[in-house]
């Protein structure tokens, strides 16, 4: 049980201080969206569309690698004029805009019944995601409160959302993942319950914080499922090396994408814990942190001194 499977396929703030030198060979581009593609409001600057489509012309395969759900990403993929494809759910997925499944490393619905059953005591703040169309894809209890992601499914994805009065009775397939979210005070002691928990060696815990917001979510995924793992997958499945990696992201469930890249790109609004030496970082996402980051690693453009 929980063992990692082959996943089925189908066969202006800190500057970087590489002088705008440039890395030559950069032939796969990930990019989270939230924090880093996507700016305060939400929304994907010219800039930053303009220089990933650019990239894109010059040979470089995009990929946006995000925790959102792959409904809830494609929107925003949606406005790249270039081919994109789309890692989501924190690499439970890969697909291409249209919908087309290309990989997947779910959890498997007996794993997902002992951790809500371990994390009895948390149902208020717990989801359960799965790879559905409409009212089921986003399943909480009927005790779910309005400062956990019931709150936030409500104004985002009503149509989606499913509530019950059993969780193990309504997952009757693999879900993506089982998330906890709300307040830190309340999500973060899930971490060492699960820890020490007999599911912990079926599962991955991954982090995705937002401290101005007060708000912690922590996904459960299958064993060995990370960002990180799955762009490895996707790279080979490509015939590209981690060399020729490039990734950008700004939050803790984008470190080990981070850690698989050759050109590691951290944001400059992301948490200085998620910064290592030898990381690069660019401008934040409210000042084309992505477009500038492409200009220097890929182009191997300067814009005058740094």
């Amino acid at each position: 049980m929980g063992t990692n499977h082959e996943p089925r396929t189908k066969d202006k703030g800190p500057r970087t201080k590489d002088q705008g030198q440039g890395t030559k060979g950069v032939r796969l581009l990930a990019i989270d969206l939230d924090g880093t593609l996507l700016d305060s409001r939400s929304e994907i600057s010219q800039a930053n569309r303009q220089a990933v489509a650019e990239a894109s012309a010059r040979g470089v395969k995009v990929v946006i690698v995000t925790g959102r759900r792959f409904h809830s990403a494609r929107p925003f993929v949606a406005q790249l004029p270039c081919p994109v494809t789309v890692i989501s759910s924190n690499g439970a997925r890969i697909g291409t805009p249209s919908g087309e499944v290309l990989y997947q490393n779910f959890l498997p619905c007996q794993v997902a019944r002992q951790v809500l059953k371990i994390t009895h005591d948390y149902r208020p703040y717990a989801v359960a995601i799965f790879d559905l169309a409409g009212r089921g894809q986003v399943v909480l209890h009927q005790d779910a409160v309005l400062e956990g992601p019931l709150g936030w499914y409500l104004k985002s994805a009503p149509e989606c959302l499913a509530q019950v009065a059993d969780f193990a009775a309504a997952i009757s397939q693999d879900p993506i993942q089982v998330l906890f979210g709300g307040p830190p005070s309340r999500i973060t002691p899930l971490e060492p319950l699960l820890r020490a928990s007999e599911a912990f060696s079926s599962i991955h815990l991954t982090w995705t914080k937002y401290p101005a917001r007060q708000t912690y979510l922590l996904d459960v995924m299958n064993k060995g499922c990370s960002k990180g793992s799955t762009l490895a997958w996707w790279a080979r499945r490509c015939g590209v090396s981690p060399s020729e990696v490039m990734a950008i992201g700004d939050n803790f469930n984008d470190f080990e994408m981070l850690e698989v890249a050759g050109r590691p790109v951290v944001m400059a609004n992301a948490s200085p814990e998620l910064r290592r030496d030898g990381w690069s970082v660019t401008l934040s996402n409210d000042e084309d942190g992505v477009a500038r980051a492409i200009e220097i690693y890929v182009f191997g453009r300067t814009t005058g001194s740094e």
